[in-house]
């Protein structure tokens, strides 16, 4: 329920939200706001609170803290979005992000600027990549700023700002449907059961020692009926029923158990899951993955979580919010399929990712034509320039891996390595 602290007796040009559950936050708005006539403050203190408060009553700004252990921030563009095209939002409110910081960096040139680099932070949070969250969230209609509480003038001068500026909405694109590839009832059911399902893993190998580095865990399904499944037909079907999240779960309950059993053995090595948008942008994703892996012991850092999914334009908010709070947390983020699909060059410009796997159609390429080597050249030094990670997979013969190596490929997997294998012939891989 709404709690309302009203700064001023007169009539109000402006209707701002404080969202926070920290009372000293609110004390601290309050103070700067006190004595100002052009604002009418009230205070929320959770994210669900919010949305109701948004869905019956106009709301002009809304501000709120930036930091790694408050990730409700990072999704208020989301959920703003979504209520807008659900038709469910009464006004559009402008978003200000405050950050406690000693800087003197200004409001304007950190989202216009990428000189601070993905790995200097404010409040824990990747300066950049919080200053492209922020851009995004301009692309779909919703103005966001940034400031620092040490400076109070700027923060005053934002709000007195933001209060007179209208924007339009946000487009709404219709989402594609995928079409049904798998009886549903066996689909569901898989789910629920988890009967059939296991969880395999694809060693990935320094090329030059030869050495496991990692590994990627796959899922496989044999049907009682029609024996193994392809993932290909599979996983659209999860999606398209909503099970995306369910699957993940079960996927990563396998992994962090097996990485609790490398950690008995003294071996450090990370292990990867594959994740639709849809599955990152679930809420909460990141804190509930954290908890469980500081629950078992391990460092965030030994699970790594690959995009996979196609995604559609207005999808990058939620998935940069998504990104971003995963890194936050310490998940290292994978760009799966690079050169297929949705996993563009603009996609890599736009999001922090620490690492790109270059798809395996280009990798099977190689070598059958000059400009091919050239593709697979230039994504090393891309991957150089932009200070990430680089994997290739899908190298299926001593030949293609001999010069991938060659172009500075430096780590990959494929069937010319090791194929997928089971739980218990990784680990006596990795033992031995």
């Amino acid at each position: 329920m709404a709690k309302s602290v009203i700064v001023t007796a007169r009539p109000c040009r402006a209707r701002l939200v404080v969202l926070s559950s920290d009372d000293h936050y609110v004390q601290r708005m309050s103070a700067l706001l006190n004595g100002n006539n052009h604002f009418h403050i009230e205070h929320l203190g959770s994210s669900n609170s919010l949305l109701t408060h948004l869905s019956k009553h106009s709301v002009d700004i809304i501000i709120t803290q930036i930091n790694a252990e408050l990730m409700d921030g990072l999704m208020l563009p989301c959920w703003i979005a979504e209520l807008n095209t659900s038709g469910r939002l009464q006004r559009v409110p402008h978003i200000v992000w405050t950050v406690q910081t000693n800087s003197t960096l200004g409001t304007s040139s950190l989202i216009a600027g990428n000189e601070h680099g993905w790995r200097t932070t404010l409040n824990g949070v990747s300066s950049t990549a919080l200053a492209s969250h922020a851009r995004l969230a301009g692309a779909a209609g919703i103005q966001v700023e940034i400031v620092t509480e040490g400076q109070p003038d700027q923060v005053l001068q934002v709000l007195e700002r933001l209060a007179s500026i209208e924007h339009p909405l946000p487009h709404r694109d219709q989402p594609e449907r995928v079409e049904q590839l798998l009886s549903e009832d066996d689909v569901v059911s898989v789910m629920a059961t988890g009967e059939g399902l296991r969880v395999v893993l694809q060693p990935q190998y320094d090329l030059a020692s030869r050495r496991v580095v990692g590994a990627e865990a796959l899922v496989r399904w044999q049907h009682p009926r029609h024996g193994d499944v392809p993932p290909s037909l599979l996983i659209p079907m999860v999606n398209r029923l909503g099970l995306d999240l369910l699957l993940f779960s079960y996927i990563e309950k396998t992994v962090i158990e097996i990485l609790g059993h490398l950690d008995r053995l003294g071996i450090d090595i990370p292990i990867a899951i594959n994740a639709s948008a849809h599955t990152l942008c679930a809420s909460g994703l990141a804190t509930r993955l954290a908890h469980k892996m500081h629950r078992a012991g391990l460092p965030t850092g030994r699970l790594k979580i690959e995009l996979t999914e196609e995604m559609a334009a207005d999808n990058e908010l939620a998935l940069s919010a998504s990104i971003t709070a995963l890194r936050a947390k310490g998940f290292p983020v994978s760009l799966d399929d690079f050169g297929a699909g949705a996993a563009t060059l603009a996609l890599l410009s736009r999001m922090p990712f620490d690492e790109m796997k270059i798809d395996g159609a280009l990798v099977r390429a190689v070598g059958q034509s000059p400009q091919s080597s050239e593709i697979i050249a230039g994504i090393v030094s891309l991957a150089r320039l932009f200070n990430i990670n680089l994997v290739t997979e899908g190298i299926e013969d001593i030949a293609s891996l001999e010069l991938l190596s060659r172009l500075g490929c430096k780590t990959g997997q494929g069937f010319a390595l090791s194929r997928p294998m089971e739980r218990n012939d990784f680990l006596n891989l990795i033992t031995q």
